[in-house]
């Protein structure tokens, strides 16, 4: 059968092989084959499509809104192509091929398997919501305004030709009745009044007896309400389920109270089967399968008794691809062929899912026992694999989350505020890997003097020192988008338009290794005033090329920047006084408009001397 149903203007369809079709909203308490989640006026049970005895009909599982079919709410009525069905604010229409019912099957037909794991298990055709034998009785007949949508069944309904008026109930109206003795007077008007009285005895009133033969009080039973009988019994069953329902279910949440921080995954997994097991049942085997997305694979991560159960992969691929689960059976003809091969009577799979990601999935059996699970069973199932797969998702978050806190504490904090976000953003999306580039970047080079020569430092005073120098130095380059390579001792090494590009990378090195001297000066300023040790700063700042990005394992990730615009931005740094930055003529040719700069010339021992710039101020007189 076909289900083609609307909601909100978008019309799906979907297609379904077996004869009882769910409908509801997907929850840990319920798992329907047609789920209607997006429409929240639909229960989480709230009809069911079944096809009896060669008619369909829909029964309305009391649900909150109701069901209604044609405009009119119903609790069980049959149902024809052209029967529009509204459930919720959701409206369907259901497309079967017409079936004429047969009187008796005289044997059952066993459907063909849509897959066979061992040669010997089929897998029934029935999806999740297999029936059980008494659910394939005639359903109740339907109320008197549904009656005619479909045509009537053979031998039902056909009444005599000698009593047409029957089933129309104007017929036996008294009005004629009553006119009939008038007719009956016509004969003899001029007798005197006392021949009035043979008028009753001699009537022909018996012929009226005909007419009122068909007297319309059979037709009363009908409005005699019989079927509320069985449908209050129903409520009764179904909220006793409910409850042995929930009774399970908290059962199995009291499991992960016994977990502690440091138990893993395959132990936590191992307590909850075991409980899954004493909850349902004629369950006496079971096994949890853990799918592994980064590579594809499907590996046993729990079973009990361990290590004996037998799970078909392609089985457990198939729930997980399906996202329902299903019944298995042993089929008899499989018997018959080679007893060897049946090791399972009856067994259940479903899949482990969680915001249609598969998780992976969870397989119960009993080896002896010849009734099958039942519906109940496979319903209770769902929900622990849903539960099962919260669980997981949990432990998989929780890793991921400490991976990447330390991730984050080695990388983040060589990172201004904005850059820092888009690698949050990155590692959220799972978009940070271990890449390189080498291109032109300005290097900031800055050397803190006067630290080590300081006598009698105590360890607090020059922790002191550090925190102040370091920290003013720091804050200028994260000020002006800069990223930190180095920090270590009385060294900063840091550079602009990495990892991302920036338009004014130039300019910002400049603005910041200004600001860094700004910063000196005042701290300098202060602890002269409290007669506490002082340092100097000098900068180099340098444009050349740069092997700059991340390296590593996912596990050890690290920030890099290796190459000779550092090695020539240090020699900057080296020449210049205390108090000074000095810059390359690559950087004074991308800057000269925003500095007042003086040519100079600095010599180093092994390279010689080299021209460079010395930064006097920014135009305007505080940097950008």
């Amino acid at each position: 059968m076909r289900v083609i149903y609307s909601y909100q203007g978008k019309e799906e369809i979907r297609t379904f092989d077996r004869g009882e079709v769910l409908i509801g909203r997907l929850s840990p308490l319920s798992a329907p084959d047609l789920d209607f989640g997006a429409d929240p006026t639909v229960s989480r049970k709230h009809c069911r499509i079944k096809v009896t005895n060669g008619e369909v009909w829909i029964e309305d599982l009391r649900s909150t809104n109701g069901t209604v079919v044609d405009g009119e709410y119903i609790e069980n009525a049959p149902i024809t192509p052209q029967s529009v069905i509204r459930t919720g604010e959701t409206s369907l229409r259901v497309e079967f091929a017409a079936v004429a019912p047969k009187a008796a099957a005289s044997k059952p037909v066993q459907p063909k398997p849509a897959a066979e794991p061992d040669g010997d298990m089929l897998i029934p055709s029935v999806n999740v919501m297999r029936p059980s034998p008494s659910s394939a009785a005639p359903a109740p007949a339907p109320k008197p305004g549904a009656q005619g949508i479909l045509p009537p069944k053979p031998g039902v309904g056909v009444l005599p030709a000698g009593t047409p008026a029957v089933p129309k109930p104007a017929a036996p109206a008294p009005a004629p009745v009553i006119e009939a003795p008038k007719v009956s007077v016509v004969p003899k008007p001029a007798a005197p009044a006392p021949a009035a009285p043979p008028e009753p005895v001699a009537p022909p009133t018996p012929a009226a007896a005909p007419v009122a033969a068909p007297q319309p009080t059979p037709p009363t039973p009908a409005p005699v309400t019989a079927p509320p009988a069985p449908v209050v019994v129903t409520a009764a069953a179904d909220t006793t389920a409910d409850a042995d329902f929930k009774r399970r279910l908290a059962s199995l949440y009291q499991v992960p109270l016994s977990f502690t921080p440091d138990m893993r995954l395959p132990d936590m997994l191992q307590a909850i089967l075991t409980r899954v097991l004493t909850l349902i049942p004629g369950a006496k085997r079971g096994a949890l399968m853990l799918h592994d997305s980064a590579t594809g694979r499907v590996q046993v991560g729990a079973s009990i008794p361990q290590g004996e159960v037998i799970v078909s992969e392609s089985l457990a691929r198939r729930v997980m691809e399906e996202a329902h689960g299903f019944i298995l059976q042993r089929s008899n003809e499989a018997a018959l062929l080679d007893k060897k091969l049946i090791t399972v009577e009856t067994g259940m799979y479903a899949p482990l899912l969680l915001k249609e990601k598969p998780l992976g999935a969870i397989y119960l059996d009993d080896p002896k026992r010849s009734e099958p699970f039942s519906e109940d069973d496979m319903q209770f199932l769902l929900a622990v694999a849903h539960y099962i797969a919260v669980i997981i998702f949990n432990q998989e978050l929780q890793a991921k989350l400490a991976h990447n806190a330390s991730l984050l504490d080695r990388i983040t904090t060589k990172f201004p505020p904005r850059v820092q976000e888009r690698l949050l953003e990155n590692l959220r999306l799972e978009r940070l890997q271990p890449t390189t580039l080498k291109s032109e970047l300005p290097v900031l080079f800055a050397d803190l003097r006067g630290f080590a020569v300081v006598p009698g430092l105590a360890p607090a005073e020059a922790a002191s020192l550090l925190r102040d120098y370091l920290g003013a130095a720091l804050d200028a380059v994260f000020r002006y988008d800069g990223t930190l390579v180095k920090s270590g001792g009385e060294e900063i090494i840091a550079v602009f338009g990495s990892p991302e590009p920036d338009l004014q990378q130039n300019e910002k090195a400049v603005c910041a290794a200004v600001a860094m001297e700004q910063a000196v000066k005042e701290i300098n300023a202060k602890r002269k005033g409290q007669a506490a040790p002082h340092c100097e700063l000098a900068v180099g700042v340098h444009i050349g090329e740069v092997l700059h990005g991340f390296i590593g394992t996912g596990d050890r990730m690290e920030f890099i920047a290796l190459g000779s615009g550092i090695t020539r931005a240090s020699h900057y740094c080296k020449g210049a006084h205390d108090g000074e930055v000095l810059i390359g003529p690559e950087v004074y040719q991308k800057v000269f408009k925003i500095i007042e700069a003086d040519r100079a010339t600095v010599s180093h021992k092994e390279l010689g001397e080299f021209h460079c710039y010395r930064v006097k101020a920014l135009k305007g007189g505080k940097p950008a």
